[in-house]
């Protein structure tokens, strides 16, 4: 759990500083297991300003990223992937948007 929990907060870490403001209300969650093989979650209304003041959440699932990956270096790499995708989310891109 706990180089998930790094690859984690270096993929938080690594989001540039401009953005992080935007992120002060976002909590990120690590849960082991994924309905419906998810390896991320948003939930909230996002950056844009509906629904101001309501903590917003990304999920990370371990188990499905840990599946997904037979290295460390993928691991990390995936869980970056993810993190990037849910806060893309947070600002308003849908799935078509996104890069990954």
């Amino acid at each position: 759990m706990k180089q998930f929990e790094d690859a984690a907060q270096t993929a938080i870490d690594s989001i540039p500083e401009e953005f992080q403001q935007y992120l002060e209300n976002t909590v990120f969650l690590i849960e082991e297991q994924s309905p419906e093989g998810l390896m991320g979650l948003y939930e909230g209304a996002g950056a844009l300003g509906a629904g101001e003041g309501l903590p917003e959440r990304i999920t990370l699932y371990k188990r499905s990223h840990e599946e997904a990956s037979r290295t460390l270096a993928e691991l990390v790499e995936e869980v970056r992937r993810t993190i990037l995708h849910e806060v893309g989310h947070h600002f308003g891109m849908g799935e078509d948007d996104l890069p990954y």
